[in-house]
Order: C-alpha cells, then sequence, then structure tokens
C-alpha cells in the first residue's frame, strides 16, 4: 500500500513543510506505483527511456556506471528515505544516466517526472511547495557529485580513505559513525580494489589512526587522517 511508506516520503526531503494528508493526497496526482525486487534486480540500464523518479522506502538501490571496459563505478548507495533519477528527469535528457539495481531486497515508489514539473490537480499549494522542495534537492546533489569528483581526483589509496573518512566526520559532526555501505560498494565508491583498500584501512588500524567493525568505524586520530592528504 502506497500510504504504508508515509514516513520514508517525510526523509527524502521533497515533501518538507506538508502535512501528512497534504503528502497522501498528491500521490494520485503523481501516478504513484509501488514496485518491489529482489537482491541483483536490474530497475533500469542506462541508456533506458526514464519518465519517473524513484523513491526508496525499504532495501538498497544502488546507483552504478560502466565503462567502455565493461568495469563497474559504484555511483551512490540509497537506502529508505533517499530518491534517484531527480537529476536526469529534469535535464530534460529523458534516459536514465546510470544503471539502477535492487543492492537488497527493495520496494521502490516511483512517481511520474511530468506530474511534478505540472500544475498539480488536487493540492496545488503543496503542489508549489513540493517543486521549491525539488530545485533544492537537486542543487544538493550537485554539490555531491562536486565531493565525489574530488576522492577521485585523488591518487593514493591512502589519501582517499582519508579524504572519505573525514568527510564522514564533516557529515556526522562525530568521529563515531556507521557506514551506509559495506565493503565492496565502499570500494567501488573510491574506485579502488577491495583487498588493496581492505589491506590500507588495516595497516591505518594498526597504526592507531582508525578502529573498525564490518561498516561501524571509529576516527581516534584526526590530525593523522588530514596529514594523509
Amino acid at each position: 500500500m502506497i500510504e504504508q511508506w508515509i514516513n520514508q516520503y517525510k526523509l527524502t526531503g521533497l515533501f518538507n513543510g506538508l502535512e501528512d494528508e497534504e503528502i497522501l493526497g498528491l500521490m494520485p496526482c503523481f501516478m504513484a506505483v509501488e514496485k518491489t525486487m529482489a537482491k541483483g534486480d536490474i530497475l533500469f540500464q542506462a541508456g533506458e527511456a526514464q519518465s519517473s523518479i524513484g523513491i526508496v522506502v525499504q532495501g538498497e538501490i544502488h546507483i552504478q556506471k560502466e565503462d567502455f571496459a565493461g568495469r563497474r563505478f559504484l555511483v551512490n548507495v540509497l537506502t529508505a528515505g533517499d530518491m534517484f533519477g531527480e537529476v536526469s528527469a529534469f535535464a530534460n535528457i529523458n534516459k536514465w544516466a546510470n544503471t539502477v539495481l535492487a543492492g537488497a531486497d527493495s520496494v521502490v515508489i516511483f512517481i511520474k517526472t511530468e506530474r511534478i514539473s505540472k500544475p498539480c490537480c488536487r493540492v496545488c499549494k503543496a503542489h508549489q511547495l513540493l517543486v521549491e522542495n525539488m530545485l533544492r534537492i537537486v542543487a544538493g546533489k550537485a554539490l555531491h557529485m562536486n565531493s565525489r569528483i574530488n576522492y577521485l581526483k585523488l591518487r593514493g589509496m591512502r589519501e582517499k580513505i582519508a579524504s572519505f573518512l573525514l568527510q564522514q566526520i564533516a557529515n556526522s559532526g562525530r568521529s563515531t559513525f556507521d557506514l551506509q555501505m559495506n565493503r565492496e560498494a565502499l570500494a567501488d565508491y573510491l574506485n579502488v580494489s577491495r583487498p588493496s583498500m581492505s589491506r590500507e584501512l588495516g595497516r591505518m588500524k594498526d597504526e592507531g589512526v582508525i578502529d573498525f567493525y564490518r561498516s561501524s568505524f571509529v576516527v581516534k586520530d584526526v590530525e593523522a587522517l588530514k596529514l594523509m592528504i
């Protein structure tokens, strides 16, 4: 049922300032559709026609690119409350810019792109606020991609890891945090090999700079991290 995911909708930022009733009132206008998928299922291939935007309400969705040699490059890992497809949707290219697949058993709500940009059929005031929210989200995604490019410009493994961990501290405001992605996804995100990354993380742990268990990290020496970049 579309209605049961109301709390996840509110996590996206798309519906900031709207009451629950207003959010649910917009869903018929958006022609919202719920889709369930299993881990590994491909939702869209890069280049396929796009007519909707996705809201993750359960599970994990991976956004990835592939180069001409077929190598995978992870762009982002999304969990409940995250959206995808909004940047390409409003770039007016009408195609998915990246491949979208399920990193775990997942549920996604799809809303029609044209129903966001056109006047709402039922809740006009709410729709106007929603368009303003969407502009902020798209701008935020652009800033995120700029940050991602900074990782890719770094050549050394240690530089990339240190820069990434410092960004997590900046985002969370704490030196202890949990990553949304596993080691394989993190290696793809940083565009490095997983074994080499794991070895480097182990060295940094032995040096007393960081500690970790699975996806939980503790940065024990922030200044040492800064000197690695």
